[in-house]
């Protein structure tokens, strides 16, 4: 399964609007370095500059994260799962690692179970 990063989503969106990073960068009032940074994956937006770049993409936020509608129903059996296995995750909100983790672990032991 692929899961696309929050800055190969924003770089995607922003070709597609055709806007440079240094033209975003002067709409959200953050630098180009920023916009560069957060593209390459060395730095995340704040949850303000988030919801902007959202509003402004036409997209959601989950989206800008990397997350699809079936990402999110995973994720969703996942916590289910965790829930029936004894496994407390309450308040907790996975982050597209933490997802990446669980599905490995989940893959791990479907592997084990197979080879039995």
């Amino acid at each position: 399964m692929v899961i696309h990063l929050f800055g190969d989503r924003l770089r995607e969106l922003r070709k597609e609007k055709k806007i440079t990073q240094p033209e975003l960068a002067d709409m959200l009032g953050v630098t180009f370095s920023t916009v560069s940074a957060w593209e390459v994956g060395k730095a995340q937006p704040s949850y303000d500059i988030l919801t902007k770049l959202a509003q402004y993409f036409n997209v959601t936020t989950d989206y800008l994260l990397g997350f699809n509608q079936d990402d999110l129903d995973k994720i969703e059996r996942l916590k289910i799962a965790c829930q029936e296995a004894g496994i407390s995750i309450a308040g907790q909100d996975f982050d597209v690692e933490d997802f990446k983790r669980a599905m490995l672990v989940v893959e791990t032991l479907k592997e084990n179970k197979k080879n039995g």
